[in-house]
């Protein structure tokens, strides 16, 4: 039934569409992070707003919100039956968690997300980019920078291993975070961008 892959897209953006930061945030703390730092309903600004605890949490469950699908897809859990390549359900998630039909079409920059989408799909992939995303979060102290470097370095793997579903599907979602991370590039020009110390020198 081919007409169940569509189905599942719209399921995978239904699912990475939840605004864990939003509701988690109001339920726990009374706080709406979407008032407060960069407006951002994601990972790092609930950290920095809703302490580590509970922004860790939400981190986690943006994770699982990218991969599930990836992951039911990816291990043939539906069966003989007709799907997209694993990625493009990865990429309807972060497309759900950025344009989010509950929060008016606005939502957090995807990085999250994608990690959840490369740990299902591809567990050396996803370590790669981690050890990308620490080795730039250390040398700038940006968190958008390791995220942009997380993005290109995707692509990177997918033309390496030349997986060229990856470099579709993957390369929509590289851009797309790049996309959504024009304001914090504007921040660092303008030295107003936030930096992590937790990190060390």
């Amino acid at each position: 039934m081919m007409l169940f892959q569509y189905i599942l897209l719209v399921i995978a953006y239904l699912l990475g569409a939840i605004p864990f930061a939003v509701i988690l945030g109001k339920k726990f703390k009374g706080i709406d992070v979407r008032k407060h730092g960069s407006g951002n309903p994601g990972g790092t600004n609930s950290l920095r707003f809703l302490g580590k605890k509970l922004g860790m949490t939400i981190i986690v469950l943006d994770v699982i919100k990218g991969g599930l699908i990836v992951l039911l897809v990816h291990y043939n859990v539906f069966g003989d039956v007709t799907l997209l390549h694993p990625v493009a359900y990865g990429l309807a998630a972060s497309l759900g968690h950025v344009f989010s039909v509950f929060i008016h079409f606005r939502g957090g920059k995807a990085v999250a997300t994608t990690v959840g989408t490369i740990m299902a799909y591809n567990m050396l992939y996803a370590i790669i980019l981690c050890v990308i995303f620490f080795i730039f979060l250390k040398l700038t102290k940006y968190v958008s920078v390791g995220s942009t470097a997380v993005a290109v370095g995707l692509i990177i793997i997918a033309l390496i291993f030349q997986d060229y579903n990856l470099l579709l599907y993957g390369g929509a979602i590289s851009l797309l975070i790049i996309y959504r991370h024009q304001s914090n590039y504007k921040n660092i020009i303008a030295k107003k961008e936030s930096k992590v110390t937790w990190i060390g020198k």
